[in-house]
Formats: structure tokens, sequence, C-alpha cells
């Protein structure tokens, strides 16, 4: 096969799709990624073929890290400028030779390429967004519902992606002549099938999902990615006790400062050294007390093994990484789907109850207490989790659908 893979985003959305890419021409396949430009190094590293899409977005989204909640508003009225010089980009790949199209629903171009190609499109999704159920609301859905407006409550899809409808009903006719026409995400889903990238100990699929999406176990790269770790982190894990790993991701807040001083107060409470990863501007890094050693940032596939417990946001990157270090979580949620995963793990006993609401260093510093309990039951699950090969499964389900 030669596979086209489209995604954008965060390091959190490529990675997954460069994993699959390796699992491909493991396999004897030949697949091409197209992904934002800055993950070019990375996929050269991996031998992934590669072609740079426009990153503008995650440049926007870099210029206003760590400036509050305000600029990110801000910042957003610029977004859809960005978004077809996005799609332009996208219609360049139909100039290549492509037999599947594998996309991420944050590109919004990949079904369109794939109707233009005149070939199959498949869904890649890290989390559950397109296929209804009665099991549980959509993990995007913004409050609790009855469990009778289960299924009600996906329809929020269609409302995540209307501000760009216009957009790339133009883009279509426009840069890939094609109808006008314009069917919602999840319509073309429907049709043209889907991945889902997760271990299924994780969320299982629901009785009322086809075969085909039960989820293939996670996507994952070689651990570590030949990283090293500066001398000052290294030295930090060798002199004393496992840490604890406090990192809030992509999440922003409006007052970096009172999360901060929360979370230092919180390790003083528990008694524990800590690493703080300040990510895009959640934490504020500041003056190092002792006992806590402060980073931007470091692959979760490397650091969390060597920690006690991680306290992070709840996004499916990150749980996935802990999981598969088989560490004891603490979540606070801040939106999106990070309380639905949140639920999740303290439902299969790794993680305490979510921290949602006012945090305070004292429900910290107990949350914490309470998760490094739990640590039989996270090397537990993690060796379960080493018994799965969600690249394989992924590559095993395309190839089925090849010769379908």
């Amino acid at each position: 096969m030669r596979p086209l893979l489209i995604t954008v985003g965060s390091r959190g959305d490529v990675q997954p799709y460069l994993a699959l890419a390796r699992g491909l021409t493991a396999a004897g396949h030949q697949p091409v990624v197209a992904a934002p430009r800055r993950f070019q190094p990375l996929a050269d590293r991996h031998g992934v073929d590669f072609v740079p899409l426009n990153d503008e977005m995650l440049e926007l989204q870099d210029s206003v890290k760590g400036q509050g909640v305000r600029a990110a508003m801000t910042a957003a009225r610029s977004v859809k400028p960005m978004l077809r010089r996005l799609l332009d980009d996208q219609a360049a790949l139909a100039a290549r030779p492509a037999d599947m199209v594998v996309y991420h629903p944050k590109s919004l171009g990949g079904p369109h390429i794939a109707e233009k190609f005149g070939v199959p499109a498949v869904a890649a999704l890290l989390l559950p967004l397109y296929l209804p159920t009665t099991a549980f609301p959509s993990p995007i859905f913004p409050v609790r519902v009855p469990r009778a407006l289960n299924r009600a409550s996906w329809r929020i899809t269609a409302a995540v992606e209307a501000p760009y409808r216009g957009t790339v009903r133009a883009w279509r006719t426009g840069a890939l002549g094609l109808e006008s026409t314009f069917r919602p995400v999840a319509d073309l889903i429907g049709e043209g099938g889907v991945l889902h990238a997760w271990s299924p100990h994780l969320l299982p699929a629901p009785a009322d999902w086809p075969v085909a999406a039960q989820p293939t176990g996670f996507w994952t790269m070689p651990a570590g990615d030949g990283w090293m770790p500066p001398e000052r982190l290294a030295r930090f894990l060798e002199e004393g006790e496992p840490p604890v790993y406090i990192g809030f991701g992509s999440s922003v807040t409006g007052d970096p400062e009172t999360l901060t001083a929360t979370v230092l107060k919180a390790i003083r409470l528990a008694g524990r050294r800590a690493v703080l990863a300040t990510g895009w501007g959640a934490l504020r890094p500041g003056a190092e007390t002792g006992g806590v050693l402060v980073l931007e940032d470091a692959p979760h596939d490397w650091l969390l093994p060597r920690v006690e417990v991680a306290v992070h946001h709840g996004g499916i990157g990150t749980v996935a990484a802990a999981l598969q270090a088989g560490v004891p979580q603490v979540v606070r949620p801040f939106i999106g789907d990070q309380p639905f995963w949140a639920g999740r793990l303290h439902h299969l006993g790794v993680a305490p109850a979510p921290l949602s609401g006012r945090l305070t260093p004292e429900r910290l510093a107990a949350a914490v207490e309470d998760a490094a309990k739990l640590a039989p039951a996270a090397r537990t699950l993690a060796v379960r989790l080493k018994e799965e090969d969600g690249v394989a499964a992924a590559v095993a389900r395309l190839e089925g659908r090849r010769d379908s």
C-alpha cells in the first residue's frame, strides 16, 4: 500500500501517526506522513517519509504561551486565514500517489483529499469523538447528562466543526475542484471507517459499536526516542527518591502564579520531591526550591518510568504514557476530554477521584498520598498493556480494508 497519513496539532497528535508509519513500513508498505513542519526532524530520526504542512497555528499557540486565557482567545480570531493556508498545503498532497488516506479529523482536509484521489478514507482517532453510543456521553460534552441523553450528547461534534464549514466548503471547490456539498465529519467517518488508537484496557468498545471500531491499543514510538536528559535532570533523579511529576501540558490557566504556588505548597505538605514541567504556561517557572526541579518539558516515555506519581491534566497522550510506565496518576482536568479520562483512570483504580473544582494545596497533597498507594494496581495494568501491539493491530486493519 501507499497510504497517506495526514495529521495536525501538537506532538501528541503527530507522534502516534509516526508510530503507525513505522509499523506500515516494517510491514512492507510505503507510507507518507503529512504533518506540521516542525515535526520534520522527528520524522527524519525514525526514517519516515514526511511532507511538511503549514504550522502557523502552532506558532500562534507558542506566541501566547503563558499569557493566560485572554491572550489565547484574542489569538483565536486569526485562525481562519491560517486554516485556509493549512488546507491549501493539504491540497498539494493530491499530486502525490496514494491508495488510501488515514487522517486526523483536526486536519479537516483528510476525507476531501481522499475523495479527490478516489480512494478510501479512514479516520484515526486518539479519543472517541464520532461514533455515538448509549454507554457513555461524548467525552467533550461539557456537563454531565442523564444516561438517556448519552447518545444525543454526541451531536456536539457538529457544533465544534461548525465555525469552519464555510472555509472547508470554499476550499473544496476552489483548491480541489470538488462539488461544494458539505458533509459533516461524523457522516464521512461513518462511511469510511475508523481506527481507535487507545487501549481497550483503558476504554473497551461499547456493545453498540461495530466490530471494526474496537480499539487497537496505543500507537507508541520506541521508548525515549533517543532523547538524552540534561545533566541537571539526570543528577536530580539520582540524588534522591523518585519524585512526583507535575505537568499540565498544553492546558492554560488565567492565574499560573497561583497554580504554581498551590503545587509547590502541596509538594511540601506531602514531603516529596518533584519535577515540574511548565508546558504551555499553566505553571509559571520561577526560583527552584529545595527538592523541586523546574523544566519546560521532557519526553513522558523517558521521564514517567522514573517518578513515583504523575500529576497532570488528563490529556490522552499523558494518560497513555503514565499507564504504560506503570505510574499511579492524579488528574486535575481543565477542559475537553480531560474529565472523561480522569474518570476512567479512577474507575480502573490507578488514580484517586479527579481534582475538579477549586484546587488547594491540602487537596493536592492528599491526592498524591492516595495515588502512591495505587502503585501496585498501576504496575499490574502496565503489564497488561505490554501484551498489546496497537500499531500491528492497526496495520492489519488497514490491510484488511485494502483487501476487502
